[in-house]
């Protein structure tokens, strides 16, 4: 099964079409997951492997927002544990997925859609893993890293746009807006997460205070 989705994937990332996503549908919502996880494994594993290269500009970055010596060492050695890094990885994983995915079904329903959960889950897995991969190593690149990050998310969003219209049996058009209603979702969850990110760095370095 998975050769089967390797294949799927090396297929849909170079011959993106929905007709290519119609040949290499299956309904399996576990092996969707389960190759999700595997990504997420290899990420937590590459992610532990590029820390030192990154460890000296995230501690400057830290050390330029004010934070206490002690809130640092704690936040570095958070981000270079392999064990919290997987562990963490494979449940955020399972559960990310599965809210996104029920949310692209549920707006793919509301659409007018007859595919089933298994099937759209199996088509958006076969490329986003193989993506989140990807993005894993391009933001480990200096200077450049952050535009090949930003090429693979529009690229994903293509290609969710493409998964919809297979796995929900759905026009392009239909499907154009549904892409569309979850790249504003996006931005608009990306905008909530930084700000409360903001606020937390604020409240550890003091800067709430009187």
């Amino acid at each position: 099964m998975i050769q089967e989705m390797v294949n799927g994937s090396i297929a849909v990332l170079t011959k993106p079409s929905a007709q290519t996503f119609e040949q290499h549908e299956r309904d399996n919502l576990v092996w969707a997951l389960i190759y999700a996880v595997i990504a997420s494994v290899i990420n937590g594993i590459l992610s532990v492997i590029t820390w030192p290269l990154e460890a000296g500009s995230v501690r400057a970055q830290l050390e330029a927002q004010g934070l206490p010596p002690d809130v640092i060492e704690t936040t570095l050695a958070q981000q270079g544990n392999i064990i919290g890094l997987v562990l963490g990885g494979i449940f955020g994983t399972i559960i990310g997925s599965l809210v996104v995915w029920g949310l692209i079904y549920l707006l793919g329903r509301a659409f007018g859609g007859t595919g089933s959960f298994g099937e759209l889950a199996w088509g958006i897995s076969l490329f986003s893993s193989p993506l989140a991969v990807a993005q894993t190593i391009a933001n480990a690149i200096p200077s450049i890293g952050g535009l090949i990050s930003l090429a693979l998310t529009l690229y994903g969003v293509y290609l969710t746009y493409l998964a919809i219209q297979s796995g929900m049996n759905l026009p392009s058009k239909k499907a154009l807006y549904i892409a569309i209603i979850l790249a504003v979702i996006g931005i608009i969850f990306v905008c909530f997460t930084a700000g409360l990110l903001a606020a937390a760095l604020l409240i550890l370095s003091g800067g709430f205070a009187p």
